[in-house]
């Protein structure tokens, strides 16, 4: 009865190496080494074979054997190594595709200086600083692939209303130093960073600053507001809730793995290489402490990397005053290309009226 159980044990046990090996096989497509678990995928059947017509010669016991167990390790290691890969490419993201560049924009090219400072705990991060006319600045965070090239068209069209804009490299992108990045949890250091040096600067620092954010950048403007009374607006778009909600909707989208079963093992791995836990970084419970700073919430409906719903919540949560703009036809952080006219009119005019 015991020996029974054992077998019916073991063949459970290549029941699910099997079926892990099948949903690393279906990544293939896109990370290559996965095929090779399609080969552990028979493995329970070789079992189920072995024990119901077991062979009298020894060779093919031991091939069967060898077989099963080889099909579990190989299956175990396959998944930790390309989990490791995953973390590796979650902390140190590839940059994003075809950034504007500062010569396209000849006026703020003009008027644009670098400028460099560094956040608490000693990390370089490269910016661009133009000085506009009004005693008012806004500090612009980019993406979590991208560098501070993402908000250019941002940073014109505030220029233009004679902001001061200081666009920044967070930590690990573009010219900035850093080991990783941390989907918020040091890039809001480097956010304080930012409004530091604002509020240092000669003739700078009597300015009205707000913050403005794309996605991880949206993110980080929340919970860095959240621990500066020098903010007074923050406009967040295309922003995650949490961590874990970013990690369930775009992991396949930023890391180029199935989510299942690499999105669990990844996550956990570079929360051991990081120090970083995902219930750090959790916009939609931090965003209550910015009242009574005023928060403007941006989402495009045609976003498919993170869910309009994110940002609905994250509003949801907020308190007064607030105002949600839902972009239709935008997809992620492309709401100033979706509708470029009012995009600019409510930028404007939301920190025309709070700064």
């Amino acid at each position: 009865m015991a020996r029974n159980a054992l077998k019916v044990g073991i063949g459970l046990f290549l029941a699910a190496v099997a079926a892990f090996a099948a949903l690393m096989g279906v990544g293939g497509g896109s990370f290559a080494v996965l095929l090779v678990a399609w080969a552990f995928v028979p493995a329970p059947f070789v079992y189920l074979y072995v024990w119901l017509w077991p062979s009298e010669r020894r060779w093919p016991r031991v091939a069967a054997n060898v077989y099963m167990g080889a099909s579990a390790l190989l299956t175990a290691l396959l998944l930790l190594g390309v989990a490791w890969i995953g973390s590796e490419r979650a902390i140190h993201p590839s940059a994003c595709d075809a950034p504007p560049e500062l010569s396209e924009y000849p006026v703020l090219e003009a008027a644009v200086e670098p400028v460099a400072f560094h956040s608490a705990d000693g990390t370089r991060l490269a910016g661009w600083l133009a000085a506009g006319e009004r005693d008012a600045a806004v500090v612009l965070l980019h993406g979590y692939r991208c560098d501070r090239r993402e908000l250019l068209p941002h940073a014109e069209m505030l220029y233009d209303a004679g902001f001061t804009v200081l666009l920044f490299d967070f930590r690990n992108r573009g010219e900035s130093g850093g080991e990783f990045v941390s989907l918020g949890y040091y890039e809001r250091e480097d956010a304080l960073a930012a409004i530091g040096y604002l509020k240092a600067r000669p003739g700078l620092g009597g300015s009205q600053i707000g913050l403005l954010g794309l996605s991880q950048g949206g993110a980080t403007a929340i919970l860095a507001a959240a621990e500066s009374d020098d903010v007074l607006a923050v406009a967040a778009e295309a922003s995650f809730r949490s961590v874990d909600s970013a990690v369930a909707q775009s992991f396949s989208h930023f890391i180029g793995l199935p989510a299942f079963p690499f999105a669990p093992i990844t996550v956990w791995l570079a929360e051991h290489r990081t120090g970083i836990g995902t219930d750090d970084v959790v916009p939609e419970r931090t965003v209550a402490e910015l009242s009574p700073t005023p928060l403007l919430v941006m989402h495009g409906l045609d976003d498919e990397t993170i869910s309009p719903a994110d940002s609905e919540a994250i509003f949801a949560a907020a308190g007064e005053p607030k105002e949600l703009w839902l972009i239709p036809g935008a997809e992620h952080g492309e709401g100033v290309t979706a509708a470029p006219d009012e995009y600019r009119h409510r930028i404007v005019a939301f920190f025309d009226d709070n700064l």
